[in-house]
């Protein structure tokens, strides 16, 4: 548990500090948006390609991306077919809460508790890779088909897994573990110089984001919906990893890995998805809040049941 702890400390620290620099202003209007695009298209792919090339193959393309793989989609459809029973929302609505429910925060928060609370980054790479290369740009066809007229054909939905940097470090990254290219120490040393701006970067940019926000307002009418989704993503969604986890064999620390992988919070990609739509943002931004507060407390729970 003090593992945990402290690695929730230092996270929330770099996110407090995020809030405050917003605060004074002293990185001046478009500094979130530099942030972000910054560890989006930089230093995130670097943390990515390091990670990779310091793991095996086998330990990526095993288990735990498989475990992460079933447990999103099923809690995703679940959480989807029982809203749809349940409560009148159609739509976008059902679509932002189902993945706000399952998507989770592979890179912002993936890589810090991976790092911080597991000791090892190479856990959230499963995660971000099936999240990256199938989930987003399955949600993303979905939310478009919705949304707009013109449905994307195969070449569009293509295009975004191609143009996504993360995707383009894993494949280099797989494929120069594959087999088995040991760089000179003076070419990695700029990729590694890149990732370990990443993390602080990321913790950053979410604490800008929080200020000035105003969540769970009466007007919106997510109020239900933001409950169903965070308790959906906190609980449900560590459950499912947890039996499937164990149905494929895991146990002792193998299995805590991943259910801490599954019970990270919502994505802030779900967020900027809702805002790129224009569909239910504030259901997503709100859930990203609430999962990013709550993930403190099922990790806590989590250390103590699983015994790690």
């Amino acid at each position: 548990m003090s593992g945990v702890l402290s690695g929730f400390f230092i996270v929330w620290a770099l996110i407090g500090v995020g809030w405050l620099t917003a605060r004074t202003g002293v990185l001046g209007p478009h500094a979130r948006y530099v942030l972000n695009r910054t560890t989006f298209f930089l230093a995130s792919p670097a943390l990515v390609l390091v990670g990779l090339l310091q793991s095996e193959p086998t330990e990526v393309l095993s288990t735990p991306m498989l475990v992460a793989a079933l447990a999103g989609l099923s809690t995703g459809a679940v959480l989807l077919v029982a809203l749809r029973v349940l409560t009148s929302r159609r739509g976008v609505d059902l679509v932002v809460a189902a993945i706000s429910g399952s998507v989770v925060n592979g890179a912002n928060m993936g890589f810090p508790i991976a790092l911080y609370v597991l000791g090892d980054i190479s856990h959230a790479i499963p995660v971000i890779l099936f999240q990256q290369a199938v989930y987003t740009p399955l949600y993303l066809f979905v939310l478009h088909s919705l949304t707009q007229e013109r449905r994307p054909g195969p070449a569009g939905v293509a295009r975004t897994i191609l143009a996504n940097p993360t995707i383009i470090a894993s494949a280099v990254g797989l494929a120069l573990s594959a087999a088995g290219v040991q760089l000179p120490e003076v070419a990695l040393q700029p990729v590694r110089s890149l990732a370990d701006m990443a993390i602080p970067a990321m913790l950053l940019a979410y604490g800008l984001s929080l200020h000035g926000s105003r969540p769970f307002a009466r007007d919106d009418g997510y109020r239900g919906l933001i409950a169903a989704s965070s308790t959906t993503k906190l609980v449900v969604m560590p459950l499912i990893a947890l039996g499937i986890g164990a149905a494929l064999g895991l146990r002792g620390q193998d299995l805590y890995e991943v259910v801490v992988m599954a019970a990270l919070p919502t994505a802030q990609n779900v967020f900027v998805a809702a805002a790129r739509y224009e569909a239910a943002e504030n259901l997503a931004r709100d859930t990203v809040l609430v999962t990013t507060v709550g993930t403190v407390v099922v990790l806590m729970v989590l250390a103590v049941a699983l015994g790690a």
